[in-house]
This record gives C-alpha cells, sequence and structure tokens, in this order.
C-alpha cells in the first residue's frame, strides 16, 4: 500500500475516534441533565427525613422488645398473634361468603 493511504487511514481514524467522544460526551451531558431533572421532581415529592436534632415520630409509645421485660414482650407479642388469627379468620369468613354469593349468581 502507498504511503498516503496510511495518512488518510490515520486522519479517518482520528476524525472517527473523536468524533465517537464528542457525540458520547453529548449524550452523557443530555443524561445527566434528565437525570438531574428526574431527582428534582422526586425530591419534590418525597418526604423529607428529620434534622439531626429531631428525632422521628413514631407510632411505639413503648420501647423496642428486646429492652422490656419477658413478660411484657410476650404480652405484646400474644396481642398481636390474637389480631392476625381474627385477620385470617374475617378473610375466611369473607372467603366463604363471597363463594356462597357465587353459588347461587347463576341460578
Amino acid at each position: 500500500m502507498p504511503g498516503w493511504i496510511w495518512i488518510l487511514l490515520v486522519i479517518f481514524m482520528l476524525t472517527m475516534l473523536i468524533g465517537g467522544a464528542v457525540y458520547a460526551i453529548r449524550h452523557a451531558m443530555a443524561a445527566s441533565r434528565s437525570i438531574g431533572q428526574v431527582s428534582e421532581d422526586l425530591n419534590r415529592h418525597m418526604p423529607q427525613p428529620p434534622a439531626a436534632g429531631q428525632s422521628q415520630a413514631t407510632d411505639r409509645t413503648e420501647g423496642p422488645a428486646f429492652a422490656l421485660p419477658l413478660s411484657q414482650s410476650t404480652e405484646r407479642y400474644s396481642q398481636a398473634h390474637a389480631l392476625v388469627l381474627e385477620r385470617k379468620e374475617q378473610r375466611r369468613r369473607n372467603h366463604g361468603l363471597i363463594w356462597r354469593r357465587w353459588k347461587h349468581f347463576n341460578r
């Protein structure tokens, strides 16, 4: 191959390399702007965490279970388990009602 073809190939390669870099940088900048807008939208709609000096308000009036006496922990567990069983029983009753309704639906 003549020497001038090598020069053309090198120029073409450098042109493609620079063009690809410019293309990638432009698209990265556009993506960062759109991600920034999405981030701003999310921050606007999400609740903000409390400041460093403030404590987060919780529904609990008691401490964690491991810090309470065992009798209180077992009592809390039994109350919570009773609620779980009540919900399961209510779900069973609703299921039975729905099936009885469907049983007579097509008559």
